[in-house]
């Protein structure tokens, strides 16, 4: 078993302060919480942006690897997509959306989710769903396979680049879960049709 750094169990306690106080915090504020000395604080991270950086990045490993986990966990892609959309909400919910917020004013370039990275990793996510889906008999063949994910990933990145001021993305984890189900209406057979409303069926009970 790897033994944890310091500066890794900073990152995690720093993201739980991140979540219920914000990124306006100074640099002295925080060392305060986390009961350490400024200089060892500087001693892990060069400046505030750097330590912000690193949360964030923190963040995205544990999404984009507990995305993974759902995906396997699917017995089907449909259901598959639906655990990757339920971890997502979970997801989002513990972020909360002053840390969503905070993130789109403090670090615009960043967006939460490094936008180009993390928006090519949501595309094969896509695609190499409906990739199974085809393959399962349970989507379409006829539809651009490239178009119908550019459509998914974009409305994805709505919600990555939330600062509060859309009123369609005030509840972003209703978002999410209306764009998957938009999404699979879309591309199911009458096979995949069948899977989809007995799964929406059991969400609603």
């Amino acid at each position: 078993m790897s033994r944890v750094s310091s500066k890794e169990k900073y990152v995690v306690q720093v993201y739980e302060l991140f979540r219920k106080k914000g990124l306006k915090m100074t640099m002295d504020e925080i060392a305060d919480h986390l009961k350490l000395t400024k200089k060892t604080l500087y001693n892990n991270f060069n400046s505030k942006e750097e330590l912000m950086r690193t949360v964030m990045q923190h963040i995205l490993g544990e999404i984009e690897f507990k995305i993974n986990m759902a995906l396997s966990q699917g017995r089907d892609a449909i259901e598959a997509l639906y655990l990757t959309s339920d971890m997502m909400n979970k997801s989002l919910s513990e972020i909360g959306p002053l840390l969503l917020s905070d993130s789109s004013k403090y670090l615009p370039d960043l967006k939460l989710l490094d936008h180009t990275n993390r928006m090519s990793f949501y595309s094969r996510i896509i695609a190499e769903n409906i990739d199974r889906g085809i393959s399962e008999g349970l989507y379409r063949e006829d539809f651009n396979k490239e178009l119908v994910t550019l459509f998914f990933t974009s409305a994805m990145s709505r919600i990555y680049s939330w600062n509060g001021a859309y009123k369609y993305l005030k509840d972003p984890y209703v978002f999410h879960s209306e764009l998957v189900r938009y999404h699979l209406e879309s591309i199911v057979n009458n096979d995949g049709r069948g899977v989809l409303n007995e799964i929406i069926q059991k969400r609603v009970k």
